[in-house]
């Protein structure tokens, strides 16, 4: 028979289960830190300490993310994930810092809250000890795993009075850390909310836009090196707002493929851009850049197909635009993809060759019939003998596999003189055409078509006024 409790010991255990459920409601199950929700009420706290005192505000977060648990995670199983989280989180509880608290973000955050500190040198030198003692791999079993990190740290001061917006400056100093930092570690500062804030503005603007009509494309002539003769163009996406007026494609294409929408404005260019070159004299070409991410997704051919079908183009003279970086990931799928591209008619070009990881078994490996050279082996070009050695070495390169090449970016008559002399078949640049709107395109065509029908001279070496002609 169990003896019956006294008062106090009653208490003492009503207690003791209190403090569990509490303790259970604030911190990890699998670390034992503090978990979000109480973490950032410990921030709060420290945050609404200052109200009402003067001076300045101390306080430091560092945020530390663990790159790539997810990858141990899926590779070896969550368990082994845990274990290295645990373990990390271990490490963090034996440190010696000044006052602080310690949580668990998300699967893979940590968050340090240094209350007293205030002082970036302060800040930045226990940011390198927090990241040196976390990137000491972890063994598992017969295994070592490398451990990567990075960390962002964000300054109370900054952060407008609420744990929130700390918590979301540290966020974005992890990414410019990953984007930019060498060390591992970067600052927030205001700088980076700035361009968040851009960047989310651009984001929305492009979730409305296929509906409001704020993407279109533009095209930019192509030109046969040695006949002067008009050959194609290339579709350009241009997005413009209201809000936000023109957008380069440096800025809104990135967020596109990180979002996951570059799929959706993929598919609606090359139905647009077949469209619109279904309308050409028969001729012309039109060439449409393709994204690593619409590969991956495996929806390249269907896109083409569907954008063939509703435009009536012959897929000969369709031309898709990979970069390198396409075919560094999941190159199989993407060899699988091209491959059925080029079955189905298509041409297909390798962009920006030479800038990249270029390695010469792309080039049999996949059925490219076509490179071009980035624009910025033509600009250095004019001053570097190197640049203009190697321009030489891809155009024999390309001579023997028995690829064509474009060259981008001819901004001067002479670069335009020294491509055709080397052997470039295809030209490109604001030398020879900017980009034309469609609503421009019968202007352009016009200005082609030669002002001497009969007994016309023949165009003279550099003269593109007089160039435009009809197949056969």
């Amino acid at each position: 028979m169990t003896p019956e409790l006294t008062r106090d010991e009653l208490q003492n255990r009503i207690r003791k289960l209190e403090l569990d459920i509490e303790r259970l409601s604030t911190h990890d199950s699998l670390t034992g830190l503090y978990n979000r929700i109480a973490f950032l009420g410990q921030i709060d706290k420290k945050i609404a300490s200052y109200k009402g005192v003067a001076g300045e505000k101390h306080g430091t977060l560092i945020e530390v993310l663990i790159r790539n648990i997810p990858r141990i995670s899926g590779t070896l199983g969550r368990h082994v994930g845990d274990y290295v989280v645990a373990s990390l989180a271990a490490r963090l509880n034996h440190m010696t810092l000044p006052e602080h608290v310690t949580g668990r973000l998300s699967q893979d955050q940590f968050g340090i809250l240094l209350k007293d500190v205030d002082d970036p040198l302060t800040a930045m030198t226990i940011a390198k000890d927090v990241l040196k003692l976390l990137q000491v791999p972890v063994d598992w079993l017969d295994r070592t795993l490398v451990v990567d990190v990075a960390a962002g740290v964000a300054q109370v001061i900054e952060c407008e009075g609420e744990s929130a917006t700390l918590l979301h400056n540290a966020e974005l100093a992890v990414k410019n850390a990953i984007q930019h930092g060498a060390v591992g570690y970067a600052f927030f500062n205001p700088a980076l909310a700035k361009t968040a804030k851009r960047r989310g503005d651009i984001l929305h603007a492009m979730q409305e836009s296929l509906d409001h009509g704020y993407f279109e494309m533009y095209f930019q002539p192509v030109f046969d090196a040695n006949l002067k003769r008009l050959v194609g163009f290339e579709a350009l996406m241009r997005m413009n707002t209201p809000e936000l007026g023109k957008v380069s494609p440096v800025e809104f294409i990135p967020i596109a493929e990180e979002s996951g929408l570059i799929a959706k404005l993929g598919a609606w260019a090359l139905v647009e851009a077949c469209r619109v070159a279904s309308n050409w004299p028969s001729h012309l070409t039109v060439a449409v850049n393709i994204s690593p991410e619409q590969f991956y997704a495996g929806t390249v051919t269907i896109d083409v197909h569907n954008a063939l079908q509703l435009s009536s183009l012959p897929a000969s003279r369709l031309e898709i635009e990979v970069t390198e970086s396409s075919v560094l990931k999941n190159s199989e799928s993407v060899q699988v993809q091209l491959k059925a591209l080029q079955e189905l008619g298509c041409g297909i070009a390798l962009d920006d060759f030479g800038t990249g990881y270029s390695s010469l078994s792309y080039l049999w490996k996949f059925p490219f019939s076509k490179l071009k050279i980035d624009r910025a082996f033509i600009a250095a070009m004019d001053d570097s003998p190197v640049a203009r050695g190697i321009l030489e070495s891809i155009l024999g390169l390309a001579k023997h596999v028995g690829l064509k090449v474009t060259a981008e970016g001819i901004e001067t008559l002479e670069q335009q003189n020294i491509l055709a002399d080397l052997g470039a078949h295809f030209l490109q640049g604001f030398h020879l055409g900017h980009p034309l709107s469609e609503a421009q395109l019968p202007a352009f065509f016009l200005s082609q078509i030669p002002r001497e029908t009969v007994e016309a001279p023949s165009p003279k070496r550099n003269d593109f006024s007089s160039l435009f002609y009809k197949a056969g």
